[in-house]
């Protein structure tokens, strides 16, 4: 439903049942920061699965601020092995995600 419902210009930010996705292969994360002092996620200048090009991980624009915490965030989550999928700054693809079967589980029949 959610793919049919997503309009065709913006399918770059859902997956296609028919293929299956990183996410329900367990080969990927969205993520972000959150500041323990706040007690609240940092800004990152575009919400989490937001269907705009502030998503896009080479959005000029937002604060240096937001852009800062972008490269932040990027830095780390490479430096641990996952890549950058540039249509989301908070997604991130662990190497051979491509090798891991198609799941559909709940959380309480991983256990």
């Amino acid at each position: 439903m959610f793919w049919e419902a997503t309009p065709e210009e913006m399918r770059n930010f859902v997956a296609d049942p028919q293929k299956g996705s990183r996410h329900n292969r367990g080969g990927a994360v969205d993520v972000s920061i959150y500041d323990l002092q706040t007690g609240k996620t940092v800004d990152f200048g575009g919400g989490y699965d937001e269907f705009s090009e502030r998503s896009f991980i080479d959005y000029p624009g937002g604060s240096p601020l937001q852009r800062w915490h972008r490269e932040l965030l990027a830095f780390y989550m490479v430096k641990e092995g996952f890549s950058r999928n540039p249509d989301e700054w908070w997604h991130f693809d662990f190497s051979d995600w491509q090798r891991y079967p198609i799941l559909n589980v709940t959380f309480d029949q991983l256990q």
